[in-house]
């Protein structure tokens, strides 16, 4: 494996990056969220205040809520999120550089490193309150300290592999390549059997929590695995074929292609060594196996996904490691091979490497030349003001869509009744028993919803024509009805 020595300008152009990655997953500050963010700091507000009016903890992982909790607890605003995501985000990109500077060298860790910090789809994700990037950069920091000699670096490992999988469960996947390294000579049983050790210290205690909780020690991954399997609307398969080019460049999957003709070659050369009459055959050298292990992963990874019915583009997220280490090792390659050129062709190749850059990778920092803080309220956030405003304390908030936001923004008890779909005309009254309020999001406004439900329940003409409902607010997307049961 190679060690290569940082120097100072090397160490600068890291620094650089760095700053500049953090920049681009912190800006701008947004008071605005969608369903997905506005759950983790929902989550994050039940840990620190007790609030009882709304949670998903019976299927999300409660690492990254974890961490919004300590930010809103050392600063008490929504902003804090924002800035502890992309601290862990921005992570991510010093673990891609230790982790491929020990294997492929300080060069190769620098292209890693960029191609981290500025493939425009991986700063949008990173700045979202998402846990597919902060994920990732466990998964790095797990892969670099795995790669460290010692059995405690090993267990090490192994605790913040656990730690990944309560930031997202399917990070549990990365096994996987802590296997394949051993297979591929690289690490010893004994190693991946204290990686396994480490992280089911890490994750005991919050399956033991599950056990008390929801009666079963892995109920909140299986019921995760049952909504993207059966309760959600499949998705074609294409969406992850089309999704490999809206997430990363194509000049990164030619430099990928590129480091696996070259992997490709050497495999070649060296089993041809080994049928021939050489007494010392060609070796695939460690970096090589290596990259050919996380390569494999990969795959084995994308495969996965491609299998599981419910899909999102930022889920093939985990790709970002094997996709951006082989593109900065053929990146390398290529620069080798200039350098072995004339000026002229150095020359033509700056210009060349600087417009590819220009057209593919500027995206990213767009947002950059736009307002810093954006405190504006989306529509739905406009509703749970309203709500927060027009309601009593002991009101609740029913609606079939965006109830996560509603939760979040208006503080009131929040009452989903997507999970009453299938059986809504016999079960609505026992749900809905309480007086408050009911949102309807007009059917052109939903977006995203992901359900299997073409129609969701109760439509305008149940609700202008059932006892108890009184509309008395439209916002145009939405109209928020008085309730009371019994009428």
């Amino acid at each position: 494996m190679a060690t290569d020595t940082l120097s100072r300008r090397q160490a600068a152009g890291l620094a650089a990056i760095l700053v500049l990655a953090l920049l681009l997953r912190v800006v701008p500050l947004s008071f605005s969220h969608f369903w997905d963010e506005a759950v983790f700091m929902q989550h994050a507000l039940v840990m620190l205040d007790g609030r009882t009016n709304y949670d998903e903890f019976h299927h999300r992982p409660p690492l990254l809520s974890v961490l919004y909790a300590g930010a809103f607890a050392l600063w008490q605003d929504i902003y804090a999120a924002q800035m502890v995501q992309g601290l862990a985000t921005t992570l991510g990109v010093l673990f891609g550089f230790l982790y491929a500077r020990r294997a492929f060298g300080v060069r190769v860790a620098l292209g890693c490193a960029l191609f981290l910090a500025f493939t425009p789809y991986l700063v949008f994700v990173s700045w979202q309150l998402l846990t597919d990037m902060p994920a990732v950069t466990l998964l790095l920091g797990a892969m670099w300290l795995f790669d460290r000699a010692g059995a405690r670096w090993a267990l090490a490992a192994g605790v913040i592999v656990g730690l990944a999988i309560l930031t997202r469960y399917t990070s549990g996947f990365v096994l996987l390549y802590f296997g394949l390294l051993a297979v591929a000579g690289l690490s010893s049983w004994l190693r991946l059997l204290l990686l396994g050790i480490g992280a089911g210290v890490a994750v005991a205690p919050y399956l033991v929590w599950s056990k008390l909780t929801f009666g079963g020690f892995l109920y909140p991954m299986e019921h995760a695995r049952n909504i993207v399997t059966l309760w959600t609307a499949p998705v074609p398969g294409r969406l992850y074929w089309e999704g490999l080019f809206h997430v990363f460049p194509i000049s990164v999957w030619v430099l990928l292609l590129l480091a696996l003709a070259l992997l490709v070659r050497q495999i070649a050369a060296s089993a041809r060594g080994r049928r021939g009459a050489q007494a010392a055959p060609p070796a695939v050298d460690g970096s090589s196996r290596l990259l050919a292990a996380l390569l494999a992963w990969g795959a084995a990874y994308f495969a996965y996904m491609l299998s599981v019915p419910h899909k999102e583009v930022r889920y093939l997220a985990p790709l970002a490691i094997p996709v951006c280490v082989a593109a900065a090792v053929g990146l390398d390659a290529l620069l080798a091979r200039l350098e072995r050129g004339g000026k002229g062709v150095k020359g033509a190749a700056l210009v060349v490497t600087a417009l590819v850059a220009v057209l593919e990778f500027a995206p990213g920092f767009r947002k950059l030349g736009y307002p810093w803080v954006e405190n504006w309220e989306w529509p739905t956030v406009q509703v749970a003001g309203w709500l927060a405003r027009h309601s009593a304390p002991g009101d609740v908030i029913y609606a079939v869509h965006d109830f996560p936001v509603l939760a979040f923004y208006s503080g009131r008890k929040t009452v989903p009744l997507l999970p009453i779909q299938d059986q809504f005309a016999a079960r609505w009254r026992a749900v809905m028993d309480r007086p408050g309020y009911f949102v309807h999001f007009r059917p052109e406004g939903v977006k995203d919803s992901h359900g299997i439900y073409r129609v969701l329940l109760p439509g305008r003409a149940f609700l202008d024509n059932t006892p108890g409902f009184a509309p008395v607010a439209d916002f145009g997307f939405a109209i928020v009805y008085r309730y009371r049961p019994g009428g």
